[in-house]
């Protein structure tokens, strides 16, 4: 009987249909049975009874869960958009958008002289019950160049790491230093992306890439994690505290502090996502970009060439001792619990039998439970062609 009334109790929970009076009445009811059970069977088997209340509660809240989880979804598509080569004294023409569409949370910059923007909108469809908090989006790019296609030609399909790459600090790269970077699309750690049921959001990837000849292949990655809307405040405030650590391990002060041509590219798989999260907060700190700000504040303020020249390398240079002296030791415990995963068979498994990630397991797993959350990776070709009228391309997906 006293199981009966834990079914009657989780049903209602399940439906939500439970309420703080009909819970009094539940729990009166209980609280008169086992007085019964204790007169009639005596403590040791009504305490029996109880444990198995417990654990028939503990069921339906499971069940509850998962059902929950299975229910939500994101279905990801792409649209890209290449402007014509940038000209001096010339307006670019307003995006045109699809019927239904929604422009980028992003701005969009101007390309310098010469050069083109590569945009990427990513629309986000929510198709489960239930709202959810996108933890982190990270978009890379790499190109299908004579690489890839010898790759391809020797018979077997070409992987993601036989792609060419066009990293940040390539200075002479033909296409687009820093084009396969992974970025966050998440643009602000204020803006945060939540979804509704039967809604969507466009959060969008824009490159400034070389003018070029003949046409481009690229290939895409695009790595998004989300769980169950929160809204706690202790929720908000741990979201906020990921996105900014995620935009400051992908800062060019920290990039060149660390020596990492893509940080976020380790971040942009499971095993490294369940490790970032151990660590984010101790790089999560709010200083670096008011100190970014107020270093581009004074470099604006100075018009001597030559002075101006010299200041941007010493505020780039502090800028960097900063990461150094505080972001880098957490990023290198990050690194070095990548490495123990990655060499061990047994994965994430083999670092929790020790002591230390043990207790930063149970904090990370209070802030961000790891069977909350969902992940998904997927890739999107586009072709680049010189002769783009600065309206969309296409969908993505070819």
């Amino acid at each position: 009987m006293l199981i009966g009334f834990a079914g009657i109790i989780a049903s209602r929970a399940v439906v939500g249909a439970i309420d703080l009076g009909t819970l009094g009445k539940d729990a009166q009811a209980i609280a008169q049975i086992l007085t019964g059970l204790i007169a009639v069977l005596g403590v040791p088997l009504a305490l029996s009874q109880v444990v198995n209340l417990r654990r028939q509660l503990f069921a339906y809240e499971r069940e509850r869960q998962r059902s929950f989880d299975a229910s939500a979804n994101l279905v990801i598509t792409a649209r890209d958009t290449l402007t014509r080569p940038a000209v001096l004294g010339a307006i670019e023409p307003p995006r045109r958008i699809s019927s239904g569409d929604t422009p980028g949370a992003q701005p969009s910059p101007k390309a310098d002289i010469g050069k083109r923007l590569l945009r990427l909108d990513l629309t986000l469809r929510n198709v489960g019950e239930g709202a959810v908090d996108v933890l982190g989006c990270l978009v890379s790019a790499r190109s299908l160049d004579q690489q890839g296609e010898g790759v391809a030609a020797e018979g077997r399909d070409a992987q993601w790491d036989d792609l060419t790459a066009h990293y940040w600090n390539n200075k002479t790269d033909w296409l687009s230093p820093g084009l396969s970077t992974t970025k966050h699309v998440v643009y602000a750690s204020d803006a945060l992306a939540r979804i509704k049921a039967d809604s969507h959001k466009v959060l969008s990837r824009i490159d400034q890439i070389n003018d070029f000849t003949g046409e481009v292949y690229l290939l895409y990655r695009v790595f998004v994690v989300a769980r169950r809307s929160a809204r706690t405040v202790d929720d908000v405030e741990n979201w906020t505290a990921l996105q900014r650590a995620l935009l400051n391990v992908n800062s060019p002060a920290f990039r060149e502090a660390s020596n990492e041509p893509d940080p976020l590219g380790l971040v942009a798989a499971p095993n490294g996502w369940r490790l970032f999260v151990h660590h984010y907060e101790a790089l999560a700190d709010p200083k670096l970009r008011p100190l970014r700000a107020q270093a581009d504040r004074e470099l604006a303020a100075i018009t001597e060439p030559a002075e101006r020249a010299a200041a941007s390398v010493r505020l780039d240079e502090q800028l960097q001792e900063y990461c150094r002296h505080n972001l880098l030791p957490a990023w290198k415990t990050f690194r070095k619990d990548l490495e123990r995963a990655g060499n061990d068979p047994r994965g994430f498994a083999a670092l929790e039998q020790h002591r230390k990630f043990a207790q930063r397991q149970r904090e990370s797993e209070r802030r961000f439970p790891w069977d909350a959350q969902e992940i998904w990776t997927d890739y999107f070709y586009i072709l680049l062609q010189p002769d783009a009228t600065g309206e969309d391309l296409g969908d993505g997906s070819r």
